[in-house]
């Protein structure tokens, strides 16, 4: 069962903050060995990406750079309607971004701006979400999570929502824990070049989740290593449980309502406090980050 916070169910507005960026669709943080945090955020209107060191201070200032991912070495996104979707980042500076159409990842050595290794994922044609994942109309991709052995936790929206433990053809599924998702400052062990990567495990959402979030529109791991998922159709956020090999279904164990938002909720990140860091899909670059408080990462300080 899901259950909901009496007291702080619901979360306020600490502060908002300007993207340069028009119709934000991911945000992610880098975390370094040193605790260091660097944000970085993506449109889907065009190809540009930003990012910022995140001051220790929820409070302080936010000092943006940006880059054309279409000058990147080796990047097929297009300039135009890239359709990214969602993005994380490993200890090493590389960022993992996953286009919702057609369902790939490249991942982007930040430092070298260049692509250094591309995957696509391919669901066989006798699982059950093979043909609303290669819907082109319909839901692929919305939220992506690193493991430690390699594997990715993807996020698939609707029609239906689920999670899905991508990885190489054969290998087994681990799940999706503290003790599985990659430690900060930790590189993802994927060797560079071209990969493809099947589903390995899927888990559904209990009746309880699906009522608390209608769809998922994003994933993050928290400073608690804990799975914490968005929902912009509920306009909720949720603390999934462990999701186990061999146990198809996904619980939650607490849920917050988010406040009245000017714009709509596409990425989450949490801070080394444990706030949560909304992304807005707004059609200006301004107020399209909020913080919000009070803290909802398990362990955290404010």
């Amino acid at each position: 069962m899901v259950k909901r916070r009496r007291e702080e169910a619901k979360l306020s507005v600490l502060r908002t903050v300007d993207v340069p960026l028009l119709e934000v669709s991911g945000i992610c943080l880098r975390r370094e060995a040193g605790n260091d945090m660097a944000l970085v955020a993506f449109g889907d209107r065009t190809s540009m990406a930003a990012w910022v060191e995140l001051p220790s201070d929820d409070r302080g200032a936010y000092r943006w750079k940006t880059v054309d991912l279409a000058d990147v070495k080796g990047s097929l996104i297009p300039r135009d309607d890239p359709q990214v979707e969602a993005v994380c980042a490993d200890g090493a500076g590389r960022i993992l971004i996953l286009q919702e159409w057609p369902p790939r990842l490249e991942l982007l050595d930040w430092e070298a701006r260049r692509i250094a290794a591309r995957i696509n994922l391919e669901i066989p044609v006798d699982h059950p979400l093979y043909e609303s994942w290669f819907d082109s109309e319909g839901s692929q991709g919305e939220g992506a999570a690193f493991m430690q052995n390699g594997h990715l936790l993807i996020a698939k929206e609707k029609d239906p929502a689920a999670f899905i433990e991508f990885g190489p053809p054969g290998e087994a599924s681990s799940g999706f824990g503290p003790d599985s998702a990659l430690k900060g400052g930790a590189r993802w062990p994927l060797a560079d070049g071209a990969h493809i990567f099947e589903p390995l495990e899927t888990w559904m959402p209990t009746p309880e989740l699906l009522e608390s979030c209608a769809d998922f529109s994003d994933l993050e791991v928290g400073p608690d290593r804990r799975l914490y998922l968005l929902s912009d159709k509920s306009q909720t956020i949720a603390r999934v449980d462990d999701l186990v090999a061999g146990d198809p279904v996904a619980h939650a164990d607490e849920v917050w309502k988010l406040p009245l938002l000017d714009g709509k909720p596409e990425g989450l990140a949490l801070t080394r406090s444990g706030r949560a860091i909304v992304a807005l899909d707004t059609k200006v670059a301004k107020e399209n980050l909020v913080l919000l408080e009070p803290p909802i990462a398990e362990g955290a300080t404010s």
